[in-house]
C-alpha cells in the first residue's frame, strides 16, 4: 500500500473549507431569520415615541450657515397629543414654512408610508441599525419620502434622507435622557435649500402640567 501521507492533508483542506461554508450559510440564515419585519420596526418605533407624555414642551437653539453668512435663532415648541405647535423668531425670510416643525416629525406617522427594508448595519456602539426606504402614501402628509437609519435596540431614528418640495435635508440626531423620558439632545442638519447646515441643540424640555420638570439647563 502506498503512503497516504500526502493525501490526508488535502482532504482536510477540502474538509474544512466545506466546514467553513455550512457555518457561514447557518449564520447568514439565522441573521435574515432573527431579523424583524417592516411591521415591527413600525410597531417598535411608535412604541418608543409612545413614552413621552401626551403634554411636553422645549426650546430648539438653532445655528444657521449659508455659505460665509449665519443666523442665530430660536423656537418654542409645544407637543400635545402627539402634535407640535412651533413658534420660531428671529429665522432668516428663506426658511421655508413650517421647516423647523419638519424637524420634529421624523419617524412620526410610519403607518403613512410604503416601507421597505434595504439593508442592516453597525452604529459606532456595535448596535443593529436597520435602513428603510419609503415614500408618502397618497393623501397623507409630511416628506415625500426618503430614507431612515433605525437603532434595532432603542428604536430611535439615527439618521434620515428626506425630500420635501423644496429639496433634501441630510439629518443626524443625538439622544439623551430627561427626567426618565428619552428626548432629542441635537440635531445636525443640511438642507439642499441653498446648501444651508444646520445645528441644532435642545434645552429647557418640561413634560405634564407643571412648568420646566425635569429641567435641562446649559
Amino acid at each position: 500500500m502506498g503512503d497516504g501521507s500526502g493525501v490526508r492533508p488535502w482532504l482536510l483542506r477540502r474538509v474544512a473549507r466545506g466546514a467553513w461554508v455550512v457555518l457561514l450559510c447557518l449564520g447568514l440564515a439565522q441573521g435574515a431569520y432573527g431579523a424583524p419585519s417592516v411591521e415591527e420596526i413600525v410597531v417598535n418605533v411608535s412604541r418608543a415615541a409612545g413614552h413621552l407624555p401626551a403634554e411636553m414642551g422645549f426650546r430648539q437653539e438653532v445655528q444657521l450657515r449659508v455659505l460665509f453668512l449665519m443666523w442665530k435663532f430660536q423656537s418654542l415648541v409645544v407637543r400635545q397629543n402627539g402634535e407640535y405647535l412651533v413658534e420660531t423668531r428671529g429665522a432668516p425670510d428663506f426658511l421655508p414654512q413650517g421647516f423647523m416643525a419638519s424637524l420634529l416629525e421624523v419617524g412620526d406617522a410610519l403607518t403613512n408610508y410604503e416601507l421597505e427594508i434595504v439593508g442592516e448595519e453597525r452604529n459606532g456602539r456595535g448596535e443593529p441599525v436597520y435602513r428603510l426606504t419609503g415614500r408618502r402614501r397618497h393623501g397623507s402628509q409630511g416628506a415625500l419620502g426618503g430614507i431612515l437609519w433605525i437603532n434595532g435596540q432603542t428604536w430611535l431614528v439615527e439618521r434620515a434622507t428626506l425630500e420635501y418640495d423644496w429639496g433634501t435635508l441630510e439629518l443626524h440626531q443625538e439622544f439623551h435622557k430627561v427626567g426618565g423620558y428619552t428626548v432629542l439632545r441635537s440635531q445636525r442638519a443640511t438642507a439642499s435649500l441653498l446648501g444651508a447646515r444646520l445645528t441644532v441643540e435642545y434645552q429647557d424640555y418640561w413634560f405634564g402640567n407643571d412648568d420646566m420638570i425635569a429641567r435641562e439647563d446649559h
